[in-house]
């Protein structure tokens, strides 16, 4: 018993130490996969920020996309689903905390891709962040 104890005062404290490490650090992306034709894609990405100061997404370029936008999805009054462009308070990932983009809320949209994303195949990304610079993100395309 005083051995799994040990273990798992030994894990939390390795966690604990990466948590805060001072990175800012993609540490989930993917896309799903496109029907043929469809004139726009999505991205998600999970995004640590392990420093010691808030951060926040200015931008995020490939050349998989015609245009990138970061888009906030929102129910109206009337229970229907609207996206919008992500005000700069909704990119925002303050100290210690993650910011998870998923399926109907926070995500990249990719407009005008010259082909569909399949699956299998990877879209590389710049992450552009204020104050920790860029990430470069390899974001696999994958069903889930």
């Amino acid at each position: 018993m005083r051995r799994l104890i040990a273990l798992l005062v030994f894990a939390m404290l390795i966690a604990a130490c990466s948590r805060a490490s001072g990175v800012v650090e993609v540490t989930d992306s993917w896309a799903p996969s496109m029907p043929p034709n469809a004139p726009t894609g999505v991205i998600y990405l999970t995004i640590d920020n392990g420093s010691a100061t808030d951060d926040r997404i200015v931008d995020v370029t490939t050349d998989r996309c015609g245009a990138v936008e970061l888009h906030a999805t929102q129910i109206d009054e009337n229970r229907i689903m609207r996206m919008r462009l992500a005000g700069p308070e909704s990119l925002e990932i303050p100290s210690g905390s993650t910011l998870e983009m998923s399926p109907g809320a926070l995500h990249v949209m990719c407009i005008d891709p010259p082909t569909p994303f399949e699956e299998g195949e990877t879209i590389d990304l710049t992450v552009s962040l204020e104050k920790a610079g860029t990430l470069e993100v390899t974001t696999p395309v994958e069903n889930r």
